[in-house]
């Protein structure tokens, strides 16, 4: 921990001593020299920035696995890198006439730029998202949750179109030049929020990915199963059959490699249109693959994953030296690890693989649910990266720092 302190500390001394040496040798007078010397401090500054993020992102990884905290700097980091190389080439390209304009410009126009970069892998997300809803509709039936792809791949599409339907409908109310200005801070604006919108995407993808592919040690004393519905005849389903063959799975490998047996806890309820709760019927089923009923506790009160996570917690407390893990499907894995931290249980999770039609919509379900959960946070975020542009914006005009055409 002190290494990294101290190799961040490094860092935060160069960029300064650097920004110090560049405009100590910048002729001030000279437009053209005083703008390089700013671009290059603010690429540098970006470079800091985005070296500060990343050394946080693996302090709180080692800390807390599945903290959105990641997932929020993560997407910062994206976007920051692909602003520095872009920074890098435009200085490049202007290096004998970069002037302030330019810079002023280049900084409003970054989220523009990351839009139209990001767009074509955006568009095929948003088809691959419609194709594979449709054919998990046409495999296993409609439901209103299976369309969530459906509508996020729409909705991706049509905001695209969003800057310019906007303008069609200014275009008569306003003048000329009001409306110029209003199309470029719309421009601005809406590019700006769906670059958030696009960092996360980019960035709750990874996150999932590397939690579900993560193996724990094998040193657990518990492993919980999170529930889900079962089958009409009590039988478990593909999905939740899924998550109890992983846990079963990580247990016989832990017993091979430390000659140690794992505590099952299958969690879950009994809803209204089932016949036993998930816990017994994956009791039965750990039963029947050799597991012994020593070795299985069951938690048949909770009626979803919050509460999968608080009543096998209760049943654990005891054991405050405990090791767990748990088992889930693989795109509920991170999900379900920021749940258990916000409840104080230290686990670590692994995730059964699921078909690939069904996998796309069920991370589009968690990627809202997140959002819903982080709302707040989100919704300041985008004022205050919205407003501090307008502002930006108007600043420019008056000092005649941005130049509107049509």
């Amino acid at each position: 921990m002190e290494k990294r302190r101290m190799f961040y500390c490094i860092i935060t001394i160069v960029f300064i001593l650097l920004s110090i040496i560049i405009l100590s040798k910048t002729n001030l007078n000279n437009n053209i020299e005083l703008s390089k010397a700013i671009q290059i401090v603010l690429i540098l500054f970006l470079i800091r920035i985005s070296i500060g993020c990343t050394l946080y992102i693996k302090k709180q990884y080692e800390k807390q696995k599945y903290s959105y905290s990641i997932i929020m700097n993560l997407g910062l980091v994206i976007f920051i890198n692909i602003n520095i190389l872009r920074q890098i080439n435009l200085l490049i390209q202007n290096w004998k006439v970069f002037n302030l304009i330019d810079i002023y410009q280049n900084t409003l126009k970054s989220f523009s730029y990351f839009a139209m970069l990001t767009l074509p892998c955006i568009i095929i997300l948003s088809i691959y998202s419609i194709i594979s809803n449709i054919i998990l509709i046409k495999k296993e039936g409609f439901h209103p949750n299976k369309v969530l792809g459906i509508v996020m791949g729409f909705f991706s599409i049509i905001g695209l179109f969003l800057t310019q339907g906007v303008y069609l409908i200014l275009n008569n109310i306003l003048t000329e030049t009001t409306l110029n200005y209003i199309k470029y801070s719309l421009d601005i604006c809406i590019n700006a929020s769906i670059s958030y919108l696009y960092t996360l995407i980019l960035a709750t993808l990874y996150c999932n990915v590397k939690a579900s592919n993560h193996i724990p040690k094998y040193d657990k004393d518990y492993i919980i199963i999170l529930g889900c519905k079962v089958m009409s005849n009590g039988n478990l389903t593909p999905l939740l059959k899924g998550r109890v063959d992983k846990a079963i799975e990580f247990g016989k490998k832990q017993f091979e490699e430390k000659n140690k047996k794992i505590i099952y806890i299958p969690s879950g309820g009994q809803g209204e249109d089932e016949i036993t709760s998930e816990a017994e019927a994956m009791q039965k089923y750990l039963i029947k693959q050799g597991i012994e009923k020593n070795q299985i506790i069951i938690e048949n009160k909770s009626s979803n994953t919050y509460e999968n996570i608080k009543y096998s917690k209760e049943i654990i407390d005891n054991n405050n030296k405990a090791r767990i893990c748990f088992s889930t499907t693989n795109y509920h894995v991170f999900r379900s690890g920021m749940i258990a931290n916000e409840q104080g249980l230290d686990c670590e999770g692994i995730g059964s693989k699921t078909k690939w039609y069904f996998y796309t919509n069920a991370l589009i379900r968690e990627f809202i649910a997140n959002l819903v959960q982080e709302r707040k946070k989100h919704i300041i975020l985008l004022l205050l990266i919205n407003i501090s542009l307008i502002l930006l914006i108007v600043i420019g005009k008056q000092n005649h720092l941005i130049f509107i055409t049509n």
